[in-house]
């Protein structure tokens, strides 16, 4: 076997942690409620779970699409089991229970929940969902890459390209002066038209004084 495939197996850890919190979690009702425990075939459905995950540690370097669907039938058995477990006390609570024993029950109703069921449930109910999630990072420090074996890099064969030579850069043509402007005549004055010219002015008006005339004198008088 390869050891740096040994050695990067290790790192998952968290997948075999979840394999053995799986397996302990259906041994829980018998251990706390023994061989006479009504929730102590959850044991089949964890014991399956606990294989799939168990070959997702196995199989880490197969591909992302097989890893995932082996886990999800891992996850599926784990909840089935945890269902499987609750059921018992929605049924007792429905149906009712017997009396306490040592009393009869002659009505034929199940017995109530023992002590034992309740902390077996219990103690299965928490180590399945904890490895249901340590599984989950388990399976994405898989798809980090973490197990796949580092490859050496592959030698060049093709040997490297000599550089090429730049060429020398064209002579840039200069651009000829301008040949001078000449610069156009200033245009003769045109002279303006007759009508344009002001009108000469006229003398200043004086008033000539006339002889004052002789009395008038009537010819009635003399005769």
């Amino acid at each position: 076997m390869n050891p740096s495939l040994g050695q990067e197996q290790r790192r998952i850890w968290s997948i075999w942690a979840a394999a053995g919190l799986v397996v302990l979690g259906g041994l829980m009702p018998l251990i706390f409620g023994g061989t006479s425990s009504r929730v102590a075939g959850v044991i089949i459905p964890f014991g399956v779970a606990a294989v799939a995950i168990a070959a997702c540690g196995v199989f880490s370097t197969q591909s992302r699409t097989v890893l995932s669907a082996v886990y999800f039938v891992a996850g599926l058995a784990i909840v089935f089991g945890l269902l499987s477990m609750f059921t018992l006390p929605i049924r007792l609570a429905v149906l009712g229970t017997c009396p306490v024993a040592p009393a009869p029950c002659p009505t034929g109703l199940p017995r109530p929940l023992t002590d034992g069921e309740n902390t077996g449930m219990g103690a299965a109910a928490a180590l399945g969902i904890a490895a249901l999630f340590l599984g989950f990072y388990g399976l994405a420090t898989i798809f980090r890459g973490a197990v796949i074996p580092q490859l050496a890099p592959r030698a060049r064969k093709i040997p490297p390209m000599a550089p090429a030579v730049a060429a020398e850069p064209a002579p840039v043509a200069v651009a000829a002066e301008p040949a001078p402007v000449a610069v156009a005549a200033e245009p003769a004055p045109v002279a303006a038209p007759e009508a344009l010219q002001p009108e000469p002015e006229l003398p200043a008006h004086e008033e000539v004084e006339l002889p004052e005339l002789p009395p008038h004198e009537s010819t009635s008088s003399t005769t």
